[in-house]
């Protein structure tokens, strides 16, 4: 299988991580009674493990890119049009159901999981409206500590906590990568690396602030790295699988259940890397690369920043306008219709802002790369 195949078959993974947290989201706005930390819970009323997912991919492609983009003008271009653009169109909407949002939630009919939680995350951005949106514009908000601006995680769309966390990654992603590359005595000094920044995480207390979960990110990254070896033939598959095995250890013993994250995206990345025709591989591809999987891979960037705004207005359709007060239809229809809106909203970010937005950043680079050649030619004897 070429390395553009295997790619494609993590995006399938991204896909079906970006509906986990929309699960996740859904399933406590629905009064599912479920506690983010205990018992089924655990999967169903908690992100964290899929956002894992996402940080250790990211680690692991953007690594990749880096190889082949050794230009740091280039990688930030390609990442801001990469990035922003749906952002700023989710962050808008966001901000103009605000008020519509904080209602909904207020005149609830029932009980439901973390109904403060959102309601204080809300009023506190409508309070502090001004310095909030200047943080969540740059997508800086993560490095401002809740003392100084209340909710400044969570403020407007709570799921861009990680957002700004992979912009703060982007940031240093290339003085990391050639860090890394100067590392030539194997994989003992990388692991070393990583076990530091898990103690460093520690020191952290605002999950959004990168210090939180570089280690994930470094984690991915040096996975990259091996996986570049094996498809060049400097490494085995059993390498492979033994690092991913070794980080797996690792972050069970000193990250405990976040071990979930590493362990679903090695198994999904020694799966397939497998020889084409065996069964892990033809598993693997099935799962993995399936249509539905690889749409979903597709348009997760824009469901993942869509699909509160997609939850929020369902709900108040359904409580506000057609009056809904029984649990028993409530429940099917939050989930159904918002999931029904989420996915219509990120088939149209995919279709006329993500796509156009990558496109045009590929011709800006191409340009870019274009004029270097040319003064290099000139300057050529």
């Amino acid at each position: 299988m070429t390395r553009i195949g295997k790619i494609d078959a993590l995006d399938g993974l991204r896909g079906y991580m970006a509906l986990w947290v929309f699960v996740t989201h859904v399933t406590t706005m629905a009064t599912i009674q479920l506690q983010k930390y205990d018992g089924l819970g655990m999967f169903f009323a908690n992100g964290e493990f899929a956002v894992g997912v996402f940080i250790v991919l990211s680690g692991f492609v953007i690594t990749l890119n880096l190889q082949k983009e050794r230009n740091a003008g280039d990688f930030y271009i390609r990442r801001i049009l990469r990035l922003f653009p749906v952002y700023w169109i989710c962050l808008i909407a966001s901000v103009l159901i605000l008020d519509l949002s904080i209602h909904v939630l207020i005149e609830f009919p029932w009980n439901a999981p973390r109904l403060m939680d959102r309601i204080n995350y809300l009023q506190n951005s409508r309070e502090y409206l001004v310095p909030h949106l200047l943080a969540h514009v740059f997508l800086l908000h993560g490095l401002i500590p809740d003392r100084i601006l209340p909710s400044s995680s969570y403020a407007f769309m709570g799921q861009a906590w990680s957002l700004t966390l992979e912009w703060q990654y982007y940031l240093v992603a290339p003085l990391l990568f050639w860090f890394m590359t100067r590392i030539k005595s194997g994989l003992l000094p990388k692991i070393v690396i990583v076990l530091a920044l898990i103690v460093m995480s520690r020191k952290s207390q605002q999950s959004s602030f990168l210090l939180s979960y570089l280690w994930l990110f470094a984690t991915g990254g040096v996975l990259a790295h091996i996986y570049t070896q094996n498809l060049e033939g400097g490494a085995s598959r059993w390498r492979l699988l033994g690092a991913i095995v070794l980080f797996s250890a690792i972050t069970a013993a000193m990250k405990g259940a976040m071990m979930v994250s590493v362990v679903l995206f090695g198994v999904s990345l020694w799966a397939i890397t497998c020889p084409y025709g065996s069964f892990v591989h033809s598993f693997s591809h099935h799962v993995l690369a399936n249509r539905i999987a690889m749409w979903l891979g597709k348009i997760s960037y824009g469901f993942y920043c869509s699909h509160m705004v997609a939850i929020f207005l369902c709900a108040w359709l359904l409580i506000e306008v057609a009056g809904v007060r029984d649990r028993f239809y409530f429940i099917p229809e939050l989930i159904l219709g918002s999931l029904a809106l989420a996915l219509v909203f990120s088939a149209l970010l995919s279709r006329y802002i993500e796509i156009p937005a990558i496109e045009f950043g590929r011709q800006l680079v191409n340009k870019r790369k274009f004029v270097r050649a040319e003064l290099v030619a000139r300057v050529t004897p």
